[in-house]
């Protein structure tokens, strides 16, 4: 299954939860729209500006149960 996604707020590349990468990266530009599919654990991956992918939502059946992808995206259709 393939959806959309709109990005609510720029998401940027972190060594880990707490440091940024210098100079920022930005991997999810606000106001865009990126592709996004469920893989069969149930792992939400979407492609990034430079066309790698990345997580958005972890094991969710329902991408907006997901918390961390609820204050980034929002699904589009």
């Amino acid at each position: 299954m393939m959806e959309l996604l709109y990005c609510k707020r720029d998401v940027v590349k972190k060594l880990n939860d707490y440091v940024e990468v210098h100079p920022p990266v930005i991997l999810f530009k606000s106001g865009n729209l990126y592709p996004v599919h469920i893989d069969v654990n149930h792992n939400w991956i979407a492609t990034d500006e430079e066309g790698r992918d990345h997580m958005v939502a972890e094991r969710a059946k329902n991408i907006s149960d997901d918390y961390w992808f609820q204050f980034h995206f929002e699904v589009r259709t």
